[in-house]
């Protein structure tokens, strides 16, 4: 019995799907699990980007009422926000035109995420004591670490990661 590339027909061994051309073409495109953090960075830069007018907003028609750690607060926590949103473009950028660098530019994008939101809720316990620090707050850091602890792992072992970034 004769095995073939599932895409041209060619002969190939019987542990493989695609012959080395069809799988060159293959796995240069983004596919596979990949589309999942790719939906997962629009998703993230698009929150930022909420995130921060809504701080900036609160920030504006709240200044003269606000402390001033709550103004610190404020004020850091859109700093913050601004320079994720632009590096989530960033890595984004580099996601679609699949760089070489993206890997380990994502994975250090992940540990970004958990170490601002984990700062975010440290000045929120520090800087406004009255502040009840509870699920809403914690949540999302949870959310995030769970998520690097999944994407970090991959992008480290992942073939499909390997072939796709190559440029």
């Amino acid at each position: 019995m004769e095995w073939g590339c599932t895409k041209c027909g060619v002969e190939i061994p019987q542990d493989r799907e695609f012959c080395d051309k069809c799988e060159e073409k293959h796995f240069r495109k983004i596919g596979g699990f990949l589309f999942l953090p790719l939906i997962g960075l629009i998703v993230t830069a698009a929150s930022y980007l909420f995130v921060m007018t809504d701080a900036f907003k609160f920030l504006t028609e709240n200044y003269a009422q606000l402390n001033a750690n709550a103004k610190i607060f404020f004020i850091l926590s859109i700093a913050i926000y601004i320079g994720e949103f632009l590096f989530s473009v960033t890595v984004l950028s580099f996601f679609l035109k699949k760089k070489k660098l993206l890997p380990k530019l994502f994975i250090f994008f992940l540990i970004s995420v958990v170490a601002t939101m984990s700062l975010n809720v440290y000045m929120l316990y520090r800087l406004i004591p009255s502040a009840k620090i509870g699920y809403n707050e914690l949540v999302p850091v949870f959310r995030n670490v769970i998520t690097a602890l999944i994407w970090i792992p991959y992008f480290i072992t992942s073939v499909r990661v390997k072939r796709t970034f190559t440029r």
